[in-house]
């Protein structure tokens, strides 16, 4: 429990100063588009102030950016948590506010694309799945709306397979898990593909952490997630043969990037214990055990050895995640051992 409390302490106090910034900018970004043209007799005294002004606007635009696509994100997983909840809620309206505004104007398509993604995983993680899916199929009509060197680019593709996945996200969660698959699949795909456009190609390991390229780490991270979601939607379709075999899949992979980043080994950590949940089901206890205990393992690794305080604290939860199913496991086959073991001779 102490854990727990510290954990959320991490998080509160990593998050909660940047909130109030991004709320700041929100409210700044919605009064500037309220504003009226200037006049034309102001107009020549403004003339020698717009290089700065716009390198002042594409600044706060970066960091604006941040807040929301960061800090936003961090916070909205947060949600379920009562503290959180007024602060998530008026962030969502502003956010929301600020989006309707850039679709009003269509002054940036790409940006609007990642804020209705933005908006639409917020909805879900609600359970909002109506409206979720109503956001996620705009989106995606957003999306296609894009110059073709914006859709054909890594970071495009990169947000259509996040659009998908959340898609299919929102039909698991509602069990219907035959329309939530192609969804999933085809995530995957695209996750597939982009891993490989940049990785250093098949049987070389990854750069060292120090030395990988945003791009690679995402794609990394992505495609180890993708088999992560539709493995879990085949073993909830009934098909837990073909689950394990995407797992297994995921796991090879990750285990020839040897290099791993713990943005890198999280996933992977999420993707063996989830290997654990399927064995677990399907009444392979011994299998169970041996995919979260290495999950554990690395779990620990990342705790020991990260200066990160809100890595730290992520891995301290899976670890309180993992540890009641590892001694549940190893209590089942110890009492198994023992029922099985002939009796002892009476002296």
């Amino acid at each position: 429990m102490q854990e727990k409390h510290i954990s959320t302490l991490v998080r509160a106090a990593a998050i909660f100063p940047l909130v109030l910034c991004c709320a700041v900018l929100l409210n700044s970004c919605k009064d500037k588009g309220a504003e009226t043209p200037a006049p034309p007799e102001k107009a020549a005294s403004s003339a020698a102030s717009v290089q700065t002004d716009d390198q002042a606007s594409a600044q706060a635009k970066q960091l604006l950016d941040f807040m929301i696509f960061n800090v936003g994100d961090a916070l909205r997983r947060e949600a379920g948590q009562p503290m959180w909840r007024e602060l998530v809620r008026d962030m969502r309206n502003q956010v929301e506010a600020y989006y309707n505004a850039l679709r009003a104007t269509n002054e940036n398509p790409e940006r609007m694309v990642r804020i209705g993604l933005f908006l639409a995983d917020g909805a879900r993680d609600l359970s909002a799945f109506q409206k979720a899916t109503d956001i996620y199929t705009a989106t995606l009509k957003d999306w296609e709306s894009l110059p073709e060197e914006v859709r054909g680019g890594t970071e495009g593709q990169r947000l259509r397979s996040f659009l998908l996945n959340g898609l299919g996200s929102c039909l698991m969660q509602q069990r219907k898990m035959t329309e939530a698959l192609p969804y999933y699949e085809e995530s995957l795909k695209l996750d597939q593909a982009r891993y490989n456009s940049v990785s250093p190609g098949e049987g070389k390991p990854l750069p060292t952490a120090d030395h990988l390229s945003p791009e690679l780490e995402n794609a990394a991270k992505d495609v180890l997630s993708s088999y992560r979601c539709l493995a879990e939607c085949q073993l909830f379709a009934d098909d837990p043969e073909q689950a394990r075999e995407t797992l297994q899949a995921g796991q090879k992979l990750a285990l020839s990037m040897q290099n791993l980043s713990a943005k890198i080994s999280f996933e992977f950590v999420h993707l063996l214990s989830t290997l654990g949940n399927l064995e677990s089901r399907v009444g392979q206890p011994r299998k169970a055990l041996a995919a979260w205990m290495q999950a554990a393992g690395l779990a620990e690794q990342l705790r020991k050895n990260s200066s990160s305080p809100a890595d730290q604290a992520q891995a301290i939860s899976l670890i309180r995640r993992l540890t009641p199913s590892i001694k549940a496991v190893q209590n089942q086959l110890l009492n198994q051992q023992q029922e099985d073991s002939p009796n002892q001779p009476e002296q």
